[in-house]
């Protein structure tokens, strides 16, 4: 197989986090399973939330083939037994000897991990970028998610004059004097992707707030945050930056029918916005087939892999597979969607070169590429065009 253990890697997409010391093996398990549920999702459909109920939501989480994965890679990391007491307790000694900081510094170095674009409008309230950044030994590139931007917005009283500008200077401020290097969308979260590109109209946006504030209705909601998103990409286009939008898949909440990439189509094909380098957030998955035809018919379109790997476990193979049957090789991005601790992005590093030197083994042994051509596509998905997209090195 393909060996790319010694390429750099950029994750394209995660979420800052700091250090929390000593963690149980129970914590170890909610700050890195995918959904499972939680104690505040059965409580709020009147489950009371038993001990029995709790070891059930902890066996979920536990038993997917990526959790295993996970305690997998950081037992042969830690040199342990495949125990999640082991894995946990190995952890801990290692953060309480070396320091948070070099524990992660020697992780992320066993996975060629250089640098990540961290989202940092996940957790609320929003942790202090330099603060993060003095905690991880890697470049940290934030970006900053207009959603939490919208929310205090609406919790005012302003007209839509003000709610505009201080929208409008909330983002430019961001971009040109807090160093953030993108933005970021959940609309797939709250509104759906079918947004029309006619949304940029600023009428719109001025009778969808005026309707929100007289309790109106009829979709003015909708309305306004597709205005919002048509004016946050053309801050991107303005400031020479990506615009990451989130497709696919994502927690309990996501609107799993609107969250299709190809909702986007009439958006991203707008001459308007067409000079706007957009990353399709998680390629869409599970419709990475759609993610990865965007990307080649559309020419600033890109697909990141996050999310899918690692939480998909074996299916990161079918997810590169999928992208790459039509996305050009330079236009795919490698991300992990990790939160909370610094060991997902690590398994999902180690996950994504597995997985990514398979597909290229199984193109060379094909005869789509060289054996010449592998190292040159990795290292462009794995980190060099995430580099270039976001100035980064």
């Amino acid at each position: 197989m393909a060996d790319l253990s010694a390429l750099s890697v950029t994750d394209v997409h995660a979420h800052p986090f700091l250090d929390r010391g000593a963690i149980t093996t129970e914590q170890f398990t909610n700050f890195t399973a995918f959904g499972g549920g939680s104690q505040e999702f059965m409580e709020q459909a009147g489950i009371e939330f038993t001990g029995e109920v709790r070891g059930e939501l902890l066996r979920v989480k536990q038993d997917t083939l990526y959790f295993r994965r996970l305690i997998h890679d950081l037992a042969g990391y830690f040199g342990c037994d495949p125990t999640l007491d082991a894995v946990v307790g190995a952890r801990d000694a290692a953060v309480a000897s070396d320091g948070y900081t070099e524990y992660v510094r020697k992780l992320y170095a066993d996975a060629g991990l250089e640098a990540v674009v961290f989202d940092f409008g996940v957790p609320l309230p929003q942790l202090d970028v330099a603060e993060v950044s003095a905690q991880l030994p890697i470049t940290v590139a934030p970006i900053f998610r207009i959603e939490p931007l919208i929310a205090e917005l609406l919790k005012t009283d302003y007209g839509w004059a003000e709610f505009k500008r201080t929208y409008d200077d909330t983002i430019d401020r961001a971009l040109t004097q807090e160093g953030f290097l993108g933005l970021k969308s959940i609309i797939a979260y709250r509104t759906g992707l079918d947004v029309s590109p006619l949304s940029r109209n600023e009428d719109q946006g001025f009778k969808a707030l005026d309707a929100i504030r007289r309790g109106l209705g009829g979709g003015s909601m909708k309305m306004l945050r597709d205005y919002l998103l048509c004016r946050a990409m053309e801050h991107c286009m303005e400031h020479d930056v990506p615009m990451q939008i989130h497709t696919g898949m994502g927690d309990f909440e996501v609107n799993l029918v609107l969250c299709r990439p190809a909702y986007l189509m009439d958006l991203l094909r707008f001459p308007t916005f067409r000079s706007c380098n957009v990353i399709l957030v998680h390629g869409g998955y599970p419709y990475s087939r759609e993610a990865g035809y965007m990307a080649n018919v559309l020419p600033r379109v890109y697909c990141d892999v996050s999310e899918g790997i690692p939480f998909a476990a074996h299916g990161a193979r079918s997810i590169f597979s999928e992208i790459l049957e039509m996305t050009p090789v330079s236009k795919v991005v490698y991300g992990s969607d990790g939160y909370t601790v610094p060991e997902i992005i690590y398994t999902s590093a180690k996950l994504g070169k597995q997985a990514l030197g398979q597909v290229l083994d199984g193109l060379v042994d094909d005869g789509f590429i060289g054996k010449g051509d592998v190292e040159e596509i990795a290292g462009m998905i794995l980190a060099g065009t995430a580099n270039r997209l976001y100035k980064i090195g």
